[in-house]
């Protein structure tokens, strides 16, 4: 029996790989981990001492779980309520909205951090519509954005990162074979304990996959909390010891702390829940996998559904009206608009 023989293409392009991987992964994080245990040939422990020791990185590694896990029970609130709808119930423009619950994804959570800092500043557009409806004292302003803009940067992440679990959450009820739940429902199981002794024991593969994305995603990200001047993370520890004058250490240390927390939430996802899928659907025709509605059931959907997504990219739209907004000074909108920085952008380059 002749064996198959690569071709010398087939070696080129895996020699390809392998110098491309080389360079922009294995010899980045190989700088990485060597910068984090001494300079040169020296052998230390001392800088994740340094990491157990400080205030102020002991603070930001608990500020960091604090909001990846925050931020991720959020999103799975928000995600699993939209994911039995759009999964269980059929109605019109259902596509649609399924197509819009993704935009988020195509947006970067930074870019909105400016926009949420006009809705939700104390005299901003939230606070200032209250006060106009009669809702808020004016001298009393809601601090929206309380402990720093903690809250502004869950309140962002979520916003930006629930498509990624939603679509994971999706794929495993589309999964789930219907006639289980017809089985608990004759057998008398309201619609709370079928969901919780039958759905969600079979989704939970799928939920976790994505949950462990939505975590490391809060965890590392940058920018967002940079645009809130919130800087007690770890992500932002990281950057600032990396760009001083002389390169600092430690930010090395808390880059290998980084890895080796994603690399034990993979091995924990991949070997003890990913491996154990058990929703399957079922063989030959099944009944029940979808309830079509119309009238107000469906207008209801419609308006819980997009109230979210008008949620998510209205950080995004405030960007857009404070390019338009000629004079927006204590007012819920601009009271004067103008194009006239886009002209501005496209007529004149960047100064040193």
């Amino acid at each position: 029996m002749q064996k198959n023989r690569l071709s010398v293409w087939t070696w080129l392009f895996l020699g390809f790989l392998l110098l491309f991987f080389s360079v922009f992964l294995f010899y980045p994080v190989f700088f990485m981990v060597k910068g984090a245990f001494g300079p040169g040939k020296e052998f230390t422990l001392k800088y994740f001492g340094l990491v157990l020791s400080s205030p102020l990185l002991r603070e930001a590694v608990i500020n960091s779980l604090l909001l990846a896990g925050i931020t991720t029970i959020l999103t799975t609130l928000l995600t699993l309520p939209m994911a039995h709808v759009m999964t269980r119930y059929d109605f019109r423009g259902k596509s649609i909205l399924n197509s819009l619950l993704l935009v988020p994804m195509i947006m970067p959570p930074f870019v909105g951090a400016i926009g949420i800092r006009q809705i939700l500043a104390k005299f901003g557009s939230l606070n200032l519509t209250l006060m106009k409806l009669g809702i808020l004292a004016p001298d009393h302003p809601i601090n929206w954005l309380a402990e720093g803009g903690f809250w502004g940067v869950v309140l962002l992440q979520v916003l930006g990162l629930y498509p990624i679990l939603f679509l994971n959450l999706s794929a495993s009820m589309a999964n789930v074979d219907p006639t289980l739940r017809e089985a608990a429902q004759n057998m008398g199981a309201n619609g709370w304990k079928i969901f919780r002794t039958v759905t969600l024991p079979l989704i939970l593969p799928g939920y976790f996959a994505g949950a462990i994305i939505v975590f490391i995603w809060s965890f590392t990200d940058l920018g967002t909390p940079l645009v809130f001047g919130f800087s007690r993370l770890v992500p932002v520890q990281i950057f600032d010891a990396i760009t001083e004058l002389n390169t600092n250490p430690v930010g090395y240390a808390l880059v290998v702390f980084v890895l080796v927390l994603t690399v034990v939430l993979f091995v924990i996802s991949k070997h003890l829940l990913a491996s154990k899928r058990y929703e399957s659907m079922a063989r030959g025709h099944a009944t029940g996998g979808s309830v079509t509605v119309r009238g107000k059931k469906a207008l209801f959907l419609w308006l819980g559904v997009g109230g979210v997504v008008l949620l998510a990219v209205s950080p995004h739209l405030a960007v857009v009206i404070q390019s338009l907004a000629q004079k927006w000074f204590f007012t819920a909108l601009p009271t004067e608009w103008t194009v006239g920085y886009y002209k501005e952008v496209t007529q004149y380059g960047l100064t040193a």
